[in-house]
């Protein structure tokens, strides 16, 4: 069996630590003088406007509406209109089966012609990303049909924004950092823009950032979500009044003590759903290693052949490590995470880890 480094013991230790320690998902907020501290140890000034605390602050508040409008002015103005006034909607619609109760948007919204907005923040990269997004628009759609619908009248238009934070495959090898979705003909022309997806490749962006023109509004906000936390003193007297809005409402010192405990709960919290993915990959990892050793030592030996001992423990260790991971994905289902943050958070297909969290459901018997 293959010796254990100290990196590996320490973290097995600290795994088995957790596994006896029940854990509490739902960490209570801290006191102000533990919130003050944390942010004095890590030095925070600026929020992360691409962390879910983040975006929600900037983009979900009633007090920041201005900033929700001015994005949706800057990136969709040209298929919408211009949006003078928006009103927050329930981020919770009805789902379609009985296994998905509600479907969750980041941000959902109206403006002053009943047109519907889904903002999304997707930082981990999900395989099936684009097919969730048909569901959202749907969703959207079905559930604001008034009386007039079945005259095929007054059918609500769905406009999907989404900030990415990963190169979309979609797009791969196109240097364009903005997309627009449409449906169109076999000519190539748009048969319709009442459901439109737009996408913001916010990556791309950062990477072509010194060869952009900073005149553009577009470029401008997307810089702030992108360098605000790292925007060095010199620059701020340079900013538009726009994106001083937005450093103002990024600063901690202009928070409430609540607002301070929340942002710092949330950082907490992602803390420790990090550190018990990193306990638990580490176990599968280890455990996948392990057992794949063994099973292609004994098939090498029963092959009797050198080469069929290498090819036995390979194949053995790949096995081993995909055991491994299923281990992992089914551990964290266990722990309460929803598949989606699993995705999230590991980097793993959406559909492996529901298929996982299918075969995992006990189902019963007929009696």
């Amino acid at each position: 069996m293959a010796k254990q480094t100290r990196k590996q013991k320490n973290r097995g230790a600290k795994s088995q630590q957790q596994k006896e320690t029940p854990r509490d998902t739902r960490r209570k907020r801290p006191t102000l003088k533990e919130t003050e501290a944390y942010i004095k140890e890590h030095n925070l000034k600026i929020i992360d406007p691409l962390s879910d605390f983040g975006f929600k602050r900037l983009l979900a508040s009633e007090r920041n509406k201005d900033i929700l409008i001015h994005l949706l002015n800057v990136f969709i103005a040209e298929d919408v209109g211009v949006v003078t006034e928006v009103t927050y909607l329930p981020t919770e619609l009805l789902g379609i089966g009985k296994d998905d109760k509600f479907v969750r948007f980041d941000l959902y919204c109206t403006n002053q012609n009943g047109d519907r907005f889904i903002v999304e923040m997707q930082n981990g990269r999900q395989g099936n990303y684009a097919d969730r997004l048909r569901v959202y628009t749907s969703l959207a759609t079905v559930n604001n049909l008034d009386k007039e619908y079945k005259y095929y009248k007054r059918i609500p238009h769905v406009y999907s924004i989404n900030l990415m934070g990963y190169d979309m495959q979609e797009f791969k090898g196109r240097e364009r950092f903005f997309w627009k979705v449409y449906l169109k003909d076999d000519d190539n022309e748009i048969y319709s823009k009442n459901i439109v997806y737009y996408f913001i490749e916010l990556s791309k962006f950062a990477a072509q950032l010194e060869t952009l023109n900073m005149g553009d509004e577009r470029n401008l906000l997307l810089y702030m979500f992108t360098n605000v936390v790292y925007l060095p003193e010199r620059n701020i007297k340079a900013l538009t009044p726009m994106q001083m809005r937005f450093y103002e409402e990024c600063q901690i010192t202009n928070f409430t003590d609540m607002e301070k405990q929340d942002y710092v709960k949330s950082l907490m919290d992602y803390d420790d759903v990090r550190e018990m993915v990193e306990c638990e990959r580490d176990d599968a990892e280890q455990t996948g290693y392990e057992r794949g050793l063994q099973e292609g030592l004994q098939q090498g030996i029963e092959q009797g052949l050198e080469q069929g001992m290498q090819q036995g423990m390979q194949q053995g260790m790949q096995q081993g490590l995909l055991q491994g991971r299923r281990e992992l994905i089914g551990r964290m289902l266990k722990n309460g995470l929803a598949p989606v943050q699993v995705a999230d958070l590991t980097g793993i297909c959406l559909d492996e880890i529901q298929e996982i969290a299918e075969l995992s459901t006990p189902t019963s018997t007929p009696k």
